[in-house]
Protein backbone atom coordinates (compact mmCIF):
# COMPACT_ATOMS: atom_id res chain seq x y z
CA UNK A 1 0.00 0.00 0.00
CA UNK A 2 3.30 2.21 0.54
CA UNK A 3 4.28 1.75 -2.93
CA UNK A 4 0.95 2.34 -4.44
CA UNK A 5 0.41 5.54 -2.54
CA UNK A 6 3.64 6.75 -3.06
CA UNK A 7 3.44 6.33 -7.22
CA UNK A 8 -0.03 8.02 -6.85
CA UNK A 9 2.01 10.97 -4.74
CA UNK A 10 4.38 10.82 -7.08
CA UNK A 11 2.00 11.36 -10.21
CA UNK A 12 0.14 14.09 -8.51
CA UNK A 13 2.73 16.19 -7.70
CA UNK A 14 4.84 16.12 -10.80
CA UNK A 15 1.18 17.38 -12.55
CA UNK A 16 1.05 20.19 -10.81
CA UNK A 17 4.65 21.35 -10.53
CA UNK A 18 4.39 20.64 -14.59
CA UNK A 19 1.41 22.56 -14.67
CA UNK A 20 2.86 25.78 -12.44
CA UNK A 21 5.62 25.61 -15.33
CA UNK A 22 8.67 24.42 -13.14
CA UNK A 23 9.52 20.99 -14.38
CA UNK A 24 13.06 20.48 -13.08
CA UNK A 25 11.70 21.07 -10.14
CA UNK A 26 9.07 18.81 -9.63
CA UNK A 27 11.56 15.69 -9.90
CA UNK A 28 13.06 17.18 -6.65
CA UNK A 29 9.91 17.89 -4.81
CA UNK A 30 8.73 14.11 -5.47
CA UNK A 31 11.91 12.71 -4.54
CA UNK A 32 11.27 15.14 -0.75
CA UNK A 33 8.00 13.96 -0.83
CA UNK A 34 8.82 10.29 -1.03
CA UNK A 35 11.73 10.30 1.84
CA UNK A 36 9.15 12.37 3.79
CA UNK A 37 6.70 9.77 3.36
CA UNK A 38 8.56 6.92 3.80
CA UNK A 39 9.96 8.44 7.20
CA UNK A 40 6.59 8.75 8.26
CA UNK A 41 5.64 5.22 7.47
CA UNK A 42 8.54 4.01 9.32
CA UNK A 43 7.19 5.97 12.33
CA UNK A 44 3.89 4.81 12.34
CA UNK A 45 5.10 1.09 11.77
CA UNK A 46 7.46 1.67 15.00
CA UNK A 47 4.33 3.11 16.75
CA UNK A 48 1.75 0.46 15.81
CA UNK A 49 4.85 -2.34 16.94
CA UNK A 50 4.82 -0.59 20.24
CA UNK A 51 1.05 -0.32 21.00
CA UNK A 52 0.37 -3.88 20.20
CA UNK A 53 3.35 -4.75 22.61
CA UNK A 54 1.58 -2.80 25.11
CA UNK A 55 -1.29 -4.67 24.45
CA UNK A 56 0.29 -7.75 24.76
CA UNK A 57 1.75 -6.81 28.08
CA UNK A 58 -1.26 -5.26 29.52
CA UNK A 59 -3.10 -8.82 28.31
CA UNK A 60 -0.27 -10.78 30.23
CA UNK A 61 -0.43 -8.88 33.45
CA UNK A 62 -4.42 -9.36 33.41
CA UNK A 63 -4.08 -12.73 33.20
CA UNK A 64 -1.18 -13.44 35.72
CA UNK A 65 -3.48 -11.21 37.83
CA UNK A 66 -6.39 -12.97 37.66
CA UNK A 67 -4.15 -16.50 38.10
CA UNK A 68 -3.05 -15.19 40.95
CA UNK A 69 -6.10 -14.33 42.15
CA UNK A 70 -8.05 -18.35 41.63
CA UNK A 71 -4.50 -19.61 43.66
CA UNK A 72 -4.69 -17.10 46.68
CA UNK A 73 -8.36 -18.10 46.65
CA UNK A 74 -7.59 -21.38 46.25
CA UNK A 75 -4.91 -21.58 48.80
CA UNK A 76 -6.32 -19.07 51.36
CA UNK A 77 -6.96 -21.80 53.75
CA UNK A 78 -3.69 -23.66 53.27
CA UNK A 79 -2.35 -22.14 56.45
CA UNK A 80 -5.98 -23.02 58.35
CA UNK A 81 -5.61 -26.45 56.96
CA UNK A 82 -2.28 -27.36 58.08
CA UNK A 83 -2.88 -25.71 61.76
CA UNK A 84 -5.87 -28.53 61.85
CA UNK A 85 -3.74 -31.45 60.84
CA UNK A 86 -2.12 -32.14 64.79
CA UNK A 87 -5.57 -32.27 65.33
CA UNK A 88 -6.38 -35.13 62.90
CA UNK A 89 -3.33 -36.96 63.75
CA UNK A 90 -4.21 -36.74 67.69
CA UNK A 91 -7.47 -37.80 67.07
CA UNK A 92 -6.22 -41.24 64.83
CA UNK A 93 -3.77 -41.99 67.53
CA UNK A 94 -6.56 -41.65 69.91
CA UNK A 95 -8.60 -44.38 68.29
CA UNK A 96 -5.29 -46.56 67.24
CA UNK A 97 -4.84 -46.65 71.25
CA UNK A 98 -8.08 -48.47 72.18
CA UNK A 99 -8.68 -52.34 71.08
CA UNK A 100 -11.41 -53.74 69.90
CA UNK A 101 -11.16 -55.88 72.97
CA UNK A 102 -11.13 -53.01 75.72
CA UNK A 103 -14.10 -51.40 74.13
CA UNK A 104 -16.06 -55.02 74.62
CA UNK A 105 -15.57 -54.81 78.10
CA UNK A 106 -16.40 -51.25 78.90
CA UNK A 107 -19.66 -49.14 77.31
CA UNK A 108 -18.25 -46.08 78.16
CA UNK A 109 -15.21 -46.78 76.61
CA UNK A 110 -17.03 -47.61 73.55
CA UNK A 111 -19.23 -44.74 73.53
CA UNK A 112 -16.15 -42.66 73.95
CA UNK A 113 -14.21 -44.22 70.70
CA UNK A 114 -17.36 -43.94 68.67
CA UNK A 115 -17.62 -40.25 69.29
CA UNK A 116 -14.31 -39.97 68.91
CA UNK A 117 -14.67 -41.83 65.33
CA UNK A 118 -17.34 -39.63 64.41
CA UNK A 119 -14.99 -36.45 65.09
CA UNK A 120 -12.31 -38.25 63.30
CA UNK A 121 -15.02 -38.94 60.01
CA UNK A 122 -16.41 -35.29 60.45
CA UNK A 123 -13.34 -33.80 60.56
CA UNK A 124 -11.90 -35.70 57.52
CA UNK A 125 -15.22 -34.60 55.91
CA UNK A 126 -14.28 -31.18 55.47
CA UNK A 127 -10.68 -31.46 54.33
CA UNK A 128 -12.43 -33.26 51.58
CA UNK A 129 -14.91 -30.65 50.74
CA UNK A 130 -11.90 -28.33 50.73
CA UNK A 131 -9.40 -30.41 48.42
CA UNK A 132 -7.23 -31.75 51.25
CA UNK A 133 -6.34 -35.13 50.65
CA UNK A 134 -4.68 -37.54 53.24
CA UNK A 135 -1.61 -39.43 51.45
CA UNK A 136 -0.50 -42.61 52.77
CA UNK A 137 2.37 -43.77 50.18
CA UNK A 138 2.81 -47.47 51.28
CA UNK A 139 4.60 -49.53 48.03
CA UNK A 140 4.37 -45.97 46.05
CA UNK A 141 8.22 -44.71 44.75
CA UNK A 142 9.47 -41.77 46.69
CA UNK A 143 9.14 -38.45 45.41
CA UNK A 144 10.56 -35.52 47.40
CA UNK A 145 7.52 -33.37 47.35
CA UNK A 146 4.95 -35.39 48.37
CA UNK A 147 7.45 -37.43 50.83
CA UNK A 148 10.24 -37.08 53.21
CA UNK A 149 12.65 -39.44 54.22
CA UNK A 150 13.01 -40.58 57.80
CA UNK A 151 15.28 -43.80 57.13
CA UNK A 152 16.14 -46.71 54.79
CA UNK A 153 15.91 -50.13 55.01
CA UNK A 154 16.71 -52.95 52.88
CA UNK A 155 14.75 -54.90 51.22
CA UNK A 156 16.10 -57.17 48.71
CA UNK A 157 12.11 -58.40 47.51
CA UNK A 158 11.62 -54.76 46.59
CA UNK A 159 12.80 -52.15 43.92
CA UNK A 160 15.06 -49.39 45.90
CA UNK A 161 13.28 -45.73 46.30
CA UNK A 162 10.25 -47.80 47.25
CA UNK A 163 8.06 -46.25 50.04
CA UNK A 164 7.84 -49.29 52.73
CA UNK A 165 6.95 -47.66 56.06
CA UNK A 166 4.58 -44.44 56.53
CA UNK A 167 5.42 -42.46 60.44
CA UNK A 168 3.26 -39.95 59.59
CA UNK A 169 0.80 -39.65 56.51
CA UNK A 170 1.14 -36.39 54.07
CA UNK A 171 -1.40 -33.86 53.24
CA UNK A 172 -1.86 -32.43 49.61
CA UNK A 173 -4.47 -29.39 49.14
CA UNK A 174 -5.07 -28.94 44.82
CA UNK A 175 -2.06 -31.18 44.53
CA UNK A 176 0.21 -28.94 46.68
CA UNK A 177 2.19 -30.80 49.43
CA UNK A 178 1.08 -28.98 52.71
CA UNK A 179 2.53 -32.12 54.81
CA UNK A 180 4.65 -34.21 53.19
CA UNK A 181 4.80 -37.74 54.29
CA UNK A 182 7.07 -38.94 56.79
CA UNK A 183 8.58 -41.98 55.45
CA UNK A 184 10.79 -44.93 55.32
CA UNK A 185 12.23 -45.92 52.09
CA UNK A 186 14.00 -49.44 50.53
CA UNK A 187 17.71 -48.52 49.76
CA UNK A 188 19.75 -49.80 47.33
CA UNK A 189 21.49 -53.02 47.87
CA UNK A 190 25.13 -52.94 47.96
CA UNK A 191 27.49 -55.76 47.62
Amino acid sequence: SYHKLSRTVHRKVREMLLKAGEPDAADDKVAALEAQLAEESKKLSEMKDRYLRALADGENVRNRTKKELEDSKVFSIQSFAKDLLPVSDVLEKALESVSEEERAKSSTLSNLHEGVTLTYNQLHQVFKRHNLVKINPIDEEFDPVYHEAMFQVPDATKVPGTIMNVIQSGYVLQNRSIRPAKVGVVKENVT
